[in-house]
């Protein structure tokens, strides 16, 4: 007598497929959902996404990864979790740690004078610059408010001094720029009055810065009349032009 035939038929194989694969997706749902909530709850999600996957939390090893690898680390558990828990390695979160609390420190307005003001274990810190009359700004350096900005490195800005040339009527005058480091261009200038007939006689020259200084007027020293070597200082009244120690 022929023996009967047990082997189930393609159809049935087929279902018996599919029930294995949806009892495989509803795990890996459910571990899913797992891992969603100990993030919600503030826990660990290892421990979870072990049970859902039939696993218990104190099995120290996880399939594909060898011993001693981190696992890889998320920060939410959105779609890149799930894909995770399909490759069969669980993700691990990171927080950002709370802000650091001086103890026994009273919080207050931070200022600029060393101290952690506001006991967040930082000092002086975000203190916004102030404004300077002048321009620029002062800032906290070290505990202490910085100095404004000098304006005054080779003159006071607008103050004009007189410098000559070599053709027309000889005279001119340069003015400050405004952040004091240097002066402008030497523009002609009319001669004054005093000096109109030593211009007409000896043109640019010694003679004529010297009666420059002698009027009173702010002089370059293009000619060295003072014999230093030094023929870019002024001489003659230059308190209102000359930067002041």
């Amino acid at each position: 007598m022929p023996r009967p035939n047990l082997e189930p038929g393609p159809d049935a194989r087929a279902s018996c497929y599919l029930r294995r694969v949806d009892r495989k997706r509803a795990w890996e749902r459910l571990a899913s959902c797992a891992a969603g909530l100990a993030v919600l709850a503030g826990c660990s999600r290892t421990g979870l996404v072990d049970l859902g996957r039939g696993r218990t939390p104190d099995e120290t090893t996880t399939p594909g990864v060898d011993a001693g690898t981190d696992p890889p680390v998320v920060t939410d558990a959105g779609p890149d979790a799930q894909v995770l828990l399909d490759s069969g390695t669980p993700p691990v979160t990171t927080s950002k740690p709370p802000p650091t609390r001086v103890p026994n420190c009273t919080p207050s307005e931070e200022i600029c004078n060393g101290k952690d003001d506001d006991c967040d274990g930082q000092v002086d810190e975000d203190l916004p610059s102030i404004p300077c009359a002048g321009g620029g700004d002062r800032y906290c350096v070290a505990g202490r408010m910085s100095a404004c900005p000098t304006r005054c490195d080779a003159c006071v800005p607008g103050s004009e001094r007189v410098c000559f040339l070599s053709y027309c009527d000889f005279w001119a005058v340069q003015t400050c720029a405004a952040d004091g480091k240097s002066f402008g261009v030497c523009r002609e200038h009319r001669v004054p009055a005093e000096c109109k007939a030593v211009a007409s006689a000896h043109k640019d020259s010694p003679e004529l810065e010297q009666c420059c200084i002698d009027n009173g007027y702010c002089c370059h020293d293009e000619h060295d009349l003072d014999n230093d070597g030094n023929r870019e200082e002024m001489l003659g009244n230059c308190d209102e032009v000359s930067c002041t120690e």
